[in-house]
């Protein structure tokens, strides 16, 4: 990646990467970057178990 600042997010196995702005809070990125993905991989789950049934 080019040089700058990134927030990253390690656990069970995957890692999410997005740029950092100055003018952002690092605690409340951090938290966004994990809600969005929670949000978004529970998304995916609720569409995959409505087709199952």
């Amino acid at each position: 990646m080019e040089g700058g600042i990134y927030i990253e997010a390690k656990g069970l196995g995957i890692l999410i990467r997005k740029p950092f702005s100055p003018d952002e809070n690092p605690l409340m990125a951090a938290d966004n970057l994990i809600y969005s993905e929670d949000k978004n991989r529970k998304s995916l789950f609720n569409s995959w178990k409505a087709r199952v049934i």
